[in-house]
């Protein structure tokens, strides 16, 4: 685990390049500009790469999105001097999680695992909402970062969405891709926002 100066500097950056990346893999995972690159296999019962070029494509912003996001949220918490209390500490440990997360989904890329792939990033951005829903909570309970904490809070209440979003626009198709595409990319917007509030 890095030292909470080291997590101190990375915070702008990684929020501003992680929110950035996270607008192209919405586009890429729910518009799939290029066609697809899986395909689900019901008899081996997950999916199979089938252009390897487009999988790592589409599947790298979205990893390194995640991974940089969950830094950056590191890198918030020790800049504000965030955790207080225990529900602060909890988020701080679910962050770190993601983190691993981030590394599982990029290493899936890598080695062209997509159920590595996949489960890293969608837990992954799970993940990053709660803790940053968590240490929202924490700076507005003790009032130590407040003017931060709404905007952990929204951060930490989007993500948390990521989870029913995708069963939503994919299995019960009540949310079309678009719509999907927007709100990925809204979640990508508000950590950009973060990333330049940091400068201030």
């Amino acid at each position: 685990m890095m030292a909470p100066r080291v997590l101190s500097g990375w915070a702008e950056p990684a929020a501003i390049l992680g929110g950035a990346l996270w607008v192209p893999h919405a586009v890429f995972e729910m518009l799939r500009p290029w066609g697809a690159a899986m395909v689900y296999q019901e008899e081996r019962g997950y999916d199979l790469i089938t252009n390897t070029a487009l999988f790592v494509a589409y599947g790298l912003p979205g990893s390194l999105a995640q991974l940089l996001t969950s830094l950056g949220l590191l890198g918030i918490a020790a800049r504000l001097g965030l955790p207080v209390r225990r529900t602060g500490k909890a988020g701080l440990i679910v962050a770190n999680v993601a983190v691993g997360l981030g590394v599982l989904s990029l290493l899936g890329v890598i080695v062209l695992v997509a159920a590595l792939f996949a489960a890293g990033l969608a837990f992954g951005s799970v993940f990053v909402g709660a803790a940053a829903f968590l240490l929202g909570l924490d700076a507005w309970r003790t009032g130590v970062a407040s003017r931060w904490a709404v905007a952990l809070l929204i951060l930490g209440l989007i993500g948390l969405f990521m989870l029913p979003l995708r069963p939503l626009v994919y299995a019960v198709e009540l949310v079309p891709p678009a719509a999907g595409a927007a709100f990925i990319g809204l979640f990508g917007l508000a950590w950009i926002s973060v990333g330049f509030a940091l400068r201030r």
